[in-house]
């Protein structure tokens, strides 16, 4: 009995295991139904699009003087400043629906290549007909494309479940939230699997949770080898998705290249703040500047605020003040603030974003 019983056992436990390998396989072969979108071939690194000396003038207002910068596949590009900076001005010019005055934009290093399809643009206003439902808003963009019936059929089906809105397909735009409204943006876009997309404000006004969720989708893109270019006034949105950004100002490029590089030059320093239960004497803080040296240190209602502009040097600063506080005051709490994107366009326009 003994052996009959762990016999049947065995057969019931390799049952369930084909049971659940073949629900697997059917959930795989369901994706593979679908149409997923591909990975870009374009080398990692190689310059897409090459924007050089670009100037635009309406009528004698010049709105973009002299922009230079390049967007490499696979990144996210992140075109900044405030509103009236020239942002929408020069993404009208690079996917060309407005014309340059002087200067020219490259694609593909000026190799012959025919860019219907390679090229989306998620607009920030609501690109879809309201009226009209998410699944025929779908179906009618697929249709301008050059994707055969069964492949439209198949990448609607992928974007709407990729995207998270496959539940709402059968309701009238108008009636989506703001959100989702953006989502069925980006999905409208996608259609035609670009290897260029430009986000234009993407997550202006949107919650935080479907804010993450914008981001979430994008660096998805990115992983796809993607080339993201996204215009933004918000700095940490830039400083958490771009690996490159270009600054402008009065129509000018006012600096270029990685977030944490331009952080390192242009942010400032880095501000240890030590928080003391007790008030620090004149003598102890005299003490304290010495054994730092060149480091400046201030101390403003019970909080010492020492620069950091080489990060470094922080177990240097932290070894000074436990040595110190042993013996002086007593350190309640420490925080540090780091510099920001935000300290870099306020360190070289002089205005907070928004005020420039």
């Amino acid at each position: 009995m003994a052996k009959l019983g762990a016999i049947l056992t065995f057969y019931i436990l390799l049952s369930c295991f084909i049971s659940m390998a073949e629900k697997v396989g059917t959930e795989k072969d369901k994706a593979l139904q679908l149409a997923p979108l591909s990975k870009s071939t374009n080398s990692t690194g190689a310059v897409v699009v090459s924007v050089k000396n670009v100037k635009k003038k309406y009528g004698k207002k010049l709105v973009l003087d002299d922009v230079s910068f390049d967007i490499s596949a696979g990144e996210i590009f992140g075109l900044l400043g405030s509103n009236g900076a020239g942002k929408s001005t020069i993404t009208k010019i690079i996917t060309g629906l407005e014309n340059q005055s002087e200067g020219k934009v490259v694609y593909y290093s000026g190799k012959p290549v025919n860019l219907k399809g390679k090229i989306a643009i998620v607009p920030q206003a609501i690109s879809a007909y309201l009226n009209s439902s998410v699944e025929e808003n779908m179906r009618f963009f697929a249709s301008l494309t050059n994707l055969t019936k069964e492949m439209q059929k198949k990448r609607i089906e992928y974007l709407l479940s990729w995207l998270q809105i496959d539940g709402f397909r059968k309701m009238p735009v108008e009636y989506l939230s703001g959100g989702y409204q953006r989502l069925l943006n980006i999905a409208l876009s996608l259609i035609s699997d670009p290897e260029i997309i430009f986000f234009d404000e993407p997550t202006v006004g949107l919650d935080p949770g479907m804010r993450k969720m914008f981001w979430k989708k994008i660096i998805e893109l990115e992983n796809l080898n993607k080339t993201i270019i996204i215009t933004t006034h918000y700095m940490d949105e830039a400083e958490h998705l771009c690996s490159k950004i270009t600054l402008l100002k009065n129509g000018k490029v006012v600096a270029y290249g990685a977030p944490k590089e331009l952080i390192l030059e242009y942010g400032g320093p880095s501000i240890l703040q030590v928080n003391t239960k007790n008030p620090v004497d004149t003598v102890t803080l005299e003490l304290l500047r010495k054994k730092l040296g060149p480091i400046p240190v201030e101390y403003v209602n019970k909080t010492i605020n020492i620069s950091m502009k080489n990060n470094q040097l922080f177990e240097q600063i932290v070894g000074v003040l436990d040595e110190i506080a042993q013996k002086k005051f007593v350190i309640s709490s420490v925080d540090l603030k780091r510099a920001t994107l935000e300290d870099v366009f306020i360190n070289i326009t002089g205005s907070k974003m928004g005020e420039a």
